[in-house]
């Protein structure tokens, strides 16, 4: 064997010298990390979102076939980063040539291992969720950019008894419904929101019933008043040194500027919602809140828009049914379908129509914001379907917001992913 050129071995311990440095470069302090972060960091992101997506979209789908809705939660993600290097240098005669050698040599190897805690939520915690009705202050999501016809269309069942579709809640309804009047209603809502001649605001109000039997002024201390205010009360006077105790509570008006509020839409608004006309506000109440024995309608109509509040099944069960269903599943009887009063299968998607759509289709589809698979069928959301991707988002907002209260004990399935 004819022995190496120097030229040849000259650039071989470069080589070795440039992946020995490399590999101690990379097990440095400081090398790795920022690089991890920089690579990981928005891919795990993106991959969060997307199945999100998928799983929401899947129990709204599970909903349309009155099939049970799974939650799989993904509460951590730990994923560890190694790196290690060496490098050993040789000087000497080594047997294969005449003369001295240098001899480096450079290793490094790399591991990723991320771990997945998966938690199914399940028993109380799912229902309290899923089952608990919203509250009207959630009204206050449309301060934060929320479309407000959109979000009462997706959490309101009615307002002041007119009804916006609300047998669309049931999984398998026996009778066509419809929310024409209510949308002509929120429409008129809409528009004076979007030409700012309404905005909702919180403002605060005293019961005007006494929490507390009559208290003599000289008993009262400082930490009494402080102690009150923490708890939201406030001491009233009632003449002769005596003082009761009153609720202070935060209220939702919707207040209505004076030059709109004999305009054409709040008119109409008015009379759909059955409301006072001439009122430069219109407090915002929830049924569920308030009792019935307090709800004051008089002949020229409320002062106050009541709301019954949708829960998050209802508003899935209610997003369900504008799943489209393939000819075979209603040939087959494998979808619930409700007949109309012609005779031929009532459409459903015309209460969620300009609200939200889900395509279905045999094949995988190629360009779509979102898909699923189930019961053999592809079911997706267009990527130009706005309309259908903001109520998603807007679901997961509530959704979020109503499963605070109960947080998951712990994950119940850790997955450790080997690299």
């Amino acid at each position: 064997m004819a022995p190496i050129r120097p030229v040849v071995r000259c650039w071989l311990d470069r080589a070795a010298l440039l992946a020995a440095c490399l590999a101690v470069c990379l097990a440095g302090a400081g090398c790795l990390g920022p690089t991890a972060i920089s690579q990981t960091r928005t891919r795990y992101n993106e991959v969060y979102r997307d199945t999100n997506d998928e799983q929401l979209l899947l129990n709204i789908v599970r909903l349309r076939y009155a099939d049970s809705p799974v939650f799989l939660d993904l509460p951590n993600i730990t994923s560890q980063f190694e790196v290690s290097g060496g490098m050993t240098y040789s000087n000497g005669l080594d047997g294969a040539g005449p003369g001295r050698s240098n001899l480096w040599t450079g290793q490094v190897g790399a591991r990723d291992t991320p771990t997945l805690s998966y938690h199914p939520r399940g028993g109380k915690e799912i229902a309290q969720a899923l089952l608990t009705p919203l509250t009207a202050e959630l009204l206050s999501v449309v301060n934060a950019g929320a479309n407000v016809e959109q979000f009462l269309l997706l959490a309101v069942n009615d307002i002041n008894d007119v009804q916006n579709a609300s047998r669309a809640t049931l999984m398998v309804p026996l009778v066509p419904d419809d929310n024409a009047d209510f949308r002509h209603g929120i429409a008129q809502l809409a528009a004076l929101v979007h030409r700012r001649g309404v905005e909702l605001v919180v403002m605060k109000s005293e019961t005007n019933d006494d929490t507390s039997d009559s208290i003599p002024l000289n008993l009262l201390e400082g930490r009494d008043l402080v102690n009150a205010a923490k708890e939201g009360y406030v001491f009233r006077s009632m003449g002769e040194d005596q003082v009761t105790l009153r609720k202070r509570e935060k209220e939702l008006v919707l207040r209505v500027r004076p030059e709109e509020v004999e305009s054409t839409e709040m008119q109409e608004l008015a009379r759909v919602f059955h409301l006072k006309p001439g009122l430069s506000g219109y407090k915002i109440k929830s049924e569920l809140t308030d009792a019935p024995e307090n709800r004051r309608s008089g002949l020229d109509g409320n002062d106050t828009i009541y709301l019954n509040m949708r829960s998050v099944l209802q508003i899935l069960t209610y997003l369900s049914k504008g799943v489209c269903i393939p000819e075979e599943h209603v040939l087959c009887g494998i979808a619930p379908m409700t007949p109309g009063p012609d005779g031929q299968m009532f459409d459903w998607g015309t209460v969620t129509e300009g609200l939200f759509r889900v395509c279905v289709q045999k094949r995988r589809p190629r360009s779509a914001e979102v898909a699923v698979c189930y019961r053999g069928y592809w079911y997706c959301i267009a990527s130009n379907d706005i309309e259908s991707r903001a109520a998603l988002a807007v679901l997961e907002l509530l959704f979020s917001v109503q499963e605070s209260e109960g947080k998951p004990l712990g994950p119940l399935l850790t997955l450790p992913l080997g690299g």
